[in-house]
């Protein structure tokens, strides 16, 4: 029963991330930039004072480079600026949102707290709050797994 259990979660949580990047996607496309750079734009609004593409990363869990690679994109679009500072290296730099930024970051917000509310909308507070104890659980002994190569 425990192996038909692991394969049912994997197979949900693979389904739900499926469904999560396509949802991204679909909105990102509305404004103009690509569905990776829906998560920064809202959490840089959460970061007036900005952040830098380590901190961008590891609240992310994206790679460090991709986020380099990428911020010039948000830059074109006018989503993002980077502080002027000399001598910094580029990944140090804060980056912080323009006020196009932080319009799009709030829309970003308003999208998703819609899906939120939608998808667990028959879902009680209660068991939610059951739910997301259990799913923290489970993320953290995977992860002490996999840095154990276990």
């Amino acid at each position: 029963m425990e192996r038909e259990r692991f394969f049912q979660f994997t197979r949900m949580i693979d389904g739900i991330h499926k469904s999560i990047l396509k949802l991204r996607l679909d909105n990102a496309q509305a404004f103009g930039v690509k569905g990776v750079h829906i998560f920064w734009v809202y959490e840089l609004l959460k970061h007036p004072e900005g952040m830098s593409a380590t901190e961008l990363a590891t609240n992310s869990q994206i790679d460090r480079s991709l986020i380099s690679r990428e911020i010039a994109a948000l830059k074109k679009q006018g989503y993002i600026r980077a502080e002027e500072t000399a001598g910094k290296r580029s990944y140090n730099t804060k980056l912080m949102l323009t006020e196009s930024g932080k319009k799009a970051a709030e829309k970003i917000g308003a999208l998703g707290l819609a899906l939120q509310t939608r998808v667990s909308g028959a879902i009680s507070e209660e068991e939610l709050a059951i739910f997301y104890s259990t799913l923290e659980k489970i993320y953290g002994n995977l992860e002490k797994l996999s840095e154990a190569g276990i």
